[in-house]
């Protein structure tokens, strides 16, 4: 297979540099993101990082984004992200969880996304399911079928207790290759 991965945001410390909690979403996405390409590099893929780190914007670095995979034929898109908005500080026994994105449910990304989140739920993470999106730009601007991992929450407790990049990148390769 040939796949473009990509980290979603510029890195820490720039704008648009993703959600902050507990942990921060542009230096998780970029360690699952160097992950991921590493194994599946080792399984004889085609890999292409298409993270930008230099973006002026938010629209500037999703674009840069979309350029780098548009310049590829690849057969998929991977965005890595990770999810913010609950607010989960003591934690309560429980992960908010896992979620993939497509642009919609007539997508060939589908069955990749199926895949990822069953596997991300695996290690633990609460399966948010397969959603579908029309408005996120990469998934609405790729050429190539795309989807977007939101891996867990960076603001529940529980979820990064939980988490370890290694075991997050292992979990999306297993989906990605079924």
């Amino acid at each position: 297979m040939k796949i473009n991965v990509h980290a979603g945001h510029n890195p820490d410390g720039k704008i648009a540099c993703g959600a902050v909690g507990f942990i921060k979403e542009s230096t998780e996405a970029r360690k699952v993101k160097k992950e991921v390409i590493r194994l599946l590099k080792q399984k004889g893929h085609t890999v292409y990082d298409c993270t930008v780190e230099n973006g002026t914007s938010q629209g500037d670095v999703l674009r840069k984004i979309v350029t780098k995979c548009n310049a590829h034929k690849v057969d998929l898109d991977v965005s890595i992200h990770f999810n913010c908005g609950v607010n989960d500080k003591k934690g309560n026994g429980k992960t908010t969880g896992t979620e993939v994105y497509i642009y919609s449910n007539s997508s060939k990304a589908k069955p990749y996304a199926e895949r990822i989140v069953k596997q991300i739920a695996k290690v633990g993470f609460k399966n948010r399911g397969v959603k579908t999106s029309t408005s996120l730009y990469v998934l609405k601007n790729t050429k190539a079928p795309s989807l977007l991992i939101e891996c867990c929450f960076v603001d529940d407790k529980d979820d990064v207790k939980l988490y370890q990049y290694k075991q997050m990148a292992k979990a999306i390769v297993d989906g990605i290759i079924g």
